[in-house]
């Protein structure tokens, strides 16, 4: 499939370049500034909508249509409270793999002024509630630019395999885009060699949840909602509790792929 190709050049091609010029998408403590926080939020910002233009080229060049309505429907809110769910759930399925580090952790590196400000017990809280608001917004927007090609005009290409192999193909191909990244310290800093394995089979098991929600919510933008707010609250199941092995640990190691199995086998017996 053409547009694939095109997607996998163009996104590993911009990494190389990226990765050739100095950039580290993972880079040490003492690189780490405001400019080098600012520089990998556009590099991402781009790096996710590479494939979001080649699917808008693509589905205008065959006639697919992708849809993108705007009329929320209860399975909206499905994909908008999804991720906490699978958020504050990784947690206490950590613990027998790492120890708890308690809520005191969350206000590491915040400078006494700014603590002083925030109102005491309700940091969680708050931190909750701003990856919800950044997944409906910001977060949703970057999303977007992948769930245009994976579950937008790639389904649609795919559509009459049927949903679970679909899914499987989707999402293999999904994870294996991520490979740049995961190697270069994504997700799994401290295992890159075997995240790109374990990033696979992260998608494998998440692209039927947001294929889901695709179809019943009748537009990407449900999708692109789940996975931006996914994006934006997986990081709180790794700052409660130590990060003793990435494949372990939160979302994206072993208790994420626990909760995604279970989601799954629900989903066999509606779709």
């Amino acid at each position: 499939m053409s547009a694939l190709y095109w997607t996998f050049g163009l996104s590993w091609g911009i990494y190389l370049l990226f990765h050739l010029l100095g950039g580290r998408w993972n880079p040490s403590p003492g690189e780490a500034n405001l400019q080098t926080a600012f520089f990998l939020t556009a590099f991402g910002f781009l790096y996710m909508w590479i494939p979001g233009l080649v699917a808008l080229l693509f589905a205008r060049k065959e006639g697919v249509r992708i849809p993108l309505s705007l009329r929320p429907n209860r399975y909206w809110l499905l994909a908008w409270l999804f991720p906490v769910a699978l958020t504050l759930l990784s947690i206490p399925l950590s613990l027998p793999f790492a120890p708890w580090r308690g809520f005191a952790a969350l206000y590491e590196g915040i400078p006494p002024e700014e603590l002083a400000l925030l109102p005491q017990g309700l940091l969680p809280l708050i931190l909750l509630l701003t990856g919800l608001l950044a997944g409906a917004t910001v977060n949703l927007v970057a999303a977007l630019g992948e769930e245009l090609m994976w579950r937008g005009y790639l389904w649609e290409r795919l559509r009459e395999r049927g949903f679970w192999p679909a899914s499987l193909e989707i999402g293999f191909y999904w994870g294996l885009w991520h490979a740049p990244l995961v190697l270069s310290g994504h997700n799994y800093p401290n295992a890159p060699l075997l995240g790109v394995p374990a990033m696979i089979l992260f998608t494998l098991l998440l692209t039927p949840a947001l294929l889901y929600v695709r179809e019943r919510g009748g537009s990407v933008l449900a999708a692109a909602l789940l996975h931006g707010t996914l994006n934006a609250l997986a990081g709180l199941s790794l700052l409660l509790v130590a990060r003793t092995h990435d494949l372990l640990v939160g979302v994206v190691g072993l208790p994420g792929l626990f909760l995604l199995s279970l989601f799954n086998l629900w989903l066999r017996r509606r779709v």
